[in-house]
């Protein structure tokens, strides 16, 4: 009977992952329902502040302080946020961060309606949104590992990517075609409600989101837990640091303008298509890993993604051809997409229950640190070599980069999930 047993496991582990799989899951489908409707709000809502403040200033320096505001707490909370994912029930976490989203949709709705608002009111509950979404974000992706089989946990976290590559996409059009038809007060009202469907979904859901293991503790200490977990899981600590590298020299998303006017000539509508065009190669790399299930050789997959993200960084330096941008640009989304996929799914794999929450903050806290560390490193180097030079140079340290931390670290091309 048990060797009966252990072929049907076996059977089932080998049954091919269908693109759709984890949705078949009712616990699964719901936090993705949620995830959904509260990741268009968010995005919405980012949007419709930086339409709104640019509308009452007329600064393009304004709007860089209210992209400031809206990144600031995922470096300043992100560690202390996945430490409340490891120690507090993780459903009610979500739960608590959806309520909380009403706070400042309501109050910028009130503000507008009544013609009260000021800049630095937005600068405020640009502050708050981004908080709240920082406490919510670990706990989050903490709770999908207990939601599916592990065969389906890389579809579950992809079909979780390209949702939130689709609101990056969609929500802008959304949000412009809201404030055209019902303006700034309505399009922050039915950003508000958004949340209460996807707070329904979460109160719905039958698993339990209490972590495992014993009773812990919010405390100093497990920050540090975090940290040294990463230092001794060497690959893990490998994927850390190969998008820590190539980020920092390969950040190409603030000099698009300098491209855009200087080398393309396309002006604003060419600018939009620049920037749209990583999100629509990053759907389409969330569907090929859709289609392909669940991939073993994901340490290898992710080393050969980081490095067509270097060779994309060249072609884009060596473009002159606006359609030839584009398509570089949109491979940039592609193997990100990809990378950042085969990292999550890895770094969940390999984390215990206990310490998802903290893993899954530090993904968010580095990322967060290295684009604004890789934005600064970008903005000089095109200053003092030129953009499409200082892409070129950007490509061939990605590159280093990669090759260097596979040869230190083999662990990462070698490992293959089970």
């Amino acid at each position: 009977m048990e060797e009966n047993g252990e072929r049907n496991r076996a059977r089932s582990e080998n049954i091919p992952v269908k693109p759709w799989a984890s949705l078949l899951n009712r616990e699964y489908s719901l936090i993705w329902a949620s995830t959904l409707l509260s990741s268009i709000a968010t995005q919405m809502r980012y949007v419709t502040n930086m339409y709104q403040v640019y509308e009452l200033s007329g600064s393009s320096f304004q709007l860089g302080l209210t992209g400031f505001f809206q990144a600031l707490p995922f470096i300043v909370f992100g560690l202390f946020a996945g430490v409340l994912a490891d120690v507090f029930d993780r459903k009610r976490l979500i739960v608590i961060t959806q309520l909380l989203q009403l706070v400042p949709a309501f109050a910028l709705a009130v503000l507008t309606a009544t013609g009260t608002i000021k800049v630095w009111h937005i600068y405020l509950l640009s502050l708050m949104t981004s908080t709240v979404q920082v406490f919510g974000s670990p706990a989050r992706w903490a709770i999908i590992p207990n939601l599916v089989p592990q065969s389906q946990l890389m579809n579950a976290l992809t079909l979780n990517i390209t949702t939130h590559q689709g609101s990056l996409l969609l929500s802008p059009v959304i949000a412009g075609l809201l404030i055209d038809f019902i303006g700034l007060k309505f399009t922050y009202l039915l950003d508000a409600i958004l949340f209460i469907p996807a707070m329904i979904a979460i109160l719905s859901m039958r698993a339990s989101g209490k972590p495992e293991g014993e009773r812990r503790r919010v405390s100093l200490r497990s920050i540090v837990e975090g940290f040294k977990f990463i230092w001794v899981e060497r690959i893990i600590l490998s994927l850390f640091l190969l998008d820590f590298g190539a980020t920092l020299v390969g950040y190409y998303r603030p000099i698009l303008p300098v491209f855009a006017n200087d080398v393309f000539d396309v002006g604003a509508t060419g600018l939009g298509a620049l920037y749209a065009a990583p999100a629509v190669g990053a759907i389409l790399g969330s569907a090929l890993l859709l289609l392909a299930g669940d991939i073993k050789r994901k340490g290898a997959l992710v080393v050969v993604s980081a490095l067509f993200f270097g060779g994309s960084l060249a072609l884009f330096g060596v473009s002159r051809w606006f359609w030839l941008g584009l398509l570089a640009v949109g491979i940039l989304g592609l193997t990100d997409a990809i990378s950042v996929t085969i990292r999550r799914t890895v770094v969940q794999l390999l984390s215990p229950d206990a310490m998802r929450g903290r893993a899954s903050s530090l993904i968010t806290v580095f990322a967060q640190s290295t684009n604004a560390l890789g934005a600064l490193i970008a903005g000089a180097a095109a200053a003092l070599i030129g953009a499409p030079n200082a892409l070129l140079l950007g490509s061939i340290l990605c590159i280093i980069i990669v090759l260097g931390i596979s040869y230190l670290i083999p662990q990462l091309w070698r490992y293959q999930s089970k």
